[in-house]
């Protein structure tokens, strides 16, 4: 099966209005990435633009649907994960309402309950935010 054809809420445990992501489009061994479209009523919009936690929270569960994917694909459950730490962020624009976004993450490592993620969110072609990440499994 390919990662689009479950229902993101198939693959991570985040619920609206805290969800993040419409879609995994794609995902291999190391890498997946992501898709969302921007609505009004998202919790982090403010003055018609996506605020810099969704863009963090966009990554987040990009990297959430990858290891869902990962899970289903062994037959596996979807499990919670958190956010330990972020470095290296780079915010250079806050898309609009109405924008179609899309993530990319690579997995740098996955040691001792830690996945090390590096994460990019493009509007258009333009990388508008990046950073690793540091996320604890459950």
């Amino acid at each position: 099966m390919k990662p689009d054809d479950f229902t993101i809420s198939d693959l991570i445990p985040q619920r609206r209005p805290i969800q993040m992501i419409d879609r995994l489009v794609y995902a291999d061994d190391r890498s997946a990435k992501g898709i969302l479209h921007i609505t009004a009523d998202n919790l982090f919009c403010e003055n018609g633009r996506l605020r810099e936690p969704g863009l963090i929270e966009f990554i987040a569960q990009t990297a959430a649907a990858f290891t869902g994917y990962r899970n289903k694909m062994k037959s596996g459950e979807v499990s919670e994960g958190y956010i330990g730490a972020i470095k290296n962020l780079v915010i250079t624009a806050m898309p609009p309402v109405e924008a179609v976004i899309q993530s990319e993450i690579v997995v740098e490592n996955e040691i001792v309950g830690f996945t090390i993620v590096t994460g990019r969110v493009f509007l258009e072609k333009n990388v508008i935010a990046a950073c690793e990440m540091r996320i604890l499994g459950k």
